[in-house]
């Protein structure tokens, strides 16, 4: 009985201070059917970006204000990482950060909510869905929106068949096929370069600090079927960009590094076996212009 104690007392110390990384962060959530985000909001924050994304304090939307007060959680200083996964309608997070349990709780419950020891539901604006959250450890909150009033308990701890591989990097994103097939939901200017996506197995995007330390990049690895479809994926997109470039001259339009042309134009593409590679620089300007609204 002395050893068994001793056993799961190391287990528990061992799952409250084990650190979790990116991978262990998506492995909590769903991973069928599902497009899965990983942001790194401490590398935003140390880099001055989310400063910029947030915008001054004193533009804060009045209720997020007091959903601060009421609960004590700041994003801009209390949240360090997001593993995000958003399959048929619901959004499943798993959010890493500094929380008030029942600060929280309180503030559920004062929103037409209630809550069951650790975990706790409240109604969603969305007609038909459900907020729901579970604190999995102190550092560790499960958050779900979704028709199942109980969606949170489908994050849980656990190990995916293949796990994910999430470089250091401030977003990652693994989109399966299915997400590029409606022409629709692409942003606009962009349509030509992610529709031929949706013939792929699965893409992945990250966006980190480029080589040069200046500037960030935006790099992009498909996997194909085959050697051949990744070669003709590699020279379509290729011929996409140069097209974008002629239409540029053609206009006498100069692609801007602040706006959306200039970082279209300057895309690279090379197949590597059955996969792709495309790199897509992306200036500070281009940043500043996407905080501001200007982008176009």
């Amino acid at each position: 009985m002395v050893v068994a104690g001793v056993l799961m007392g190391a287990g528990a110390y061992w799952w409250n201070v084990r650190p979790y990384d990116a991978a262990r962060l998506m492995q909590c959530l769903p991973a069928e059917r599902s497009l899965h985000l990983y942001l790194d909001v401490a590398m935003l924050r140390n880099g001055g970006v989310l400063e910029k994304l947030a915008g001054a304090p004193t533009l804060e939307d009045p209720d997020y204000k007091q959903f601060v007060m009421d609960t004590g959680f700041n994003y801009r200083t209390d949240l360090d990482s997001v593993a995000a996964a958003f399959s048929d309608g619901n959004e499943y997070f798993v959010v890493q950060g500094r929380f008030n349990q029942a600060k929280l709780a309180a503030y559920a419950q004062s929103h037409q909510g209630r809550c069951e020891h650790t975990s706790c539901s409240m109604p969603a604006n969305q007609p038909g869905k459900t907020i729901s959250f579970a604190l999995l450890r102190s550092d560790l909150l499960a958050l779900a929106v979704a028709k199942d009033a109980r969606g949170s308990d489908m994050i849980v701890p656990g190990n995916w068949k293949t796990p994910p591989q999430i470089p250091r990097v401030a977003l990652w994103i693994s989109a399966p096929p299915f997400v590029f097939s409606d022409s629709l939901k692409v942003p606009a200017g962009a349509s030509s370069f992610l529709t031929p996506l949706a013939q792929a197995r699965g893409t992945v995007f990250t966006l980190g600090p480029a080589s040069n330390g200046n500037t960030f990049e935006l790099r992009m690895e498909v996997t194909s079927a085959s050697p051949e479809d990744a070669s003709n994926l590699a020279k379509q997109l290729s011929t996409v960009t140069e097209l974008l470039k002629k239409m540029l001259d053609r206009d006498k339009m100069k692609a801007n590094p602040a706006d959306l042309s200039g970082v279209l134009v300057a895309g690279q593409f090379q197949a590597q076996e059955s996969r792709v590679i495309g790199v897509w620089p992306i200036d500070r300007s281009f940043l500043d212009s996407l905080v501001s609204g200007k982008v176009q």
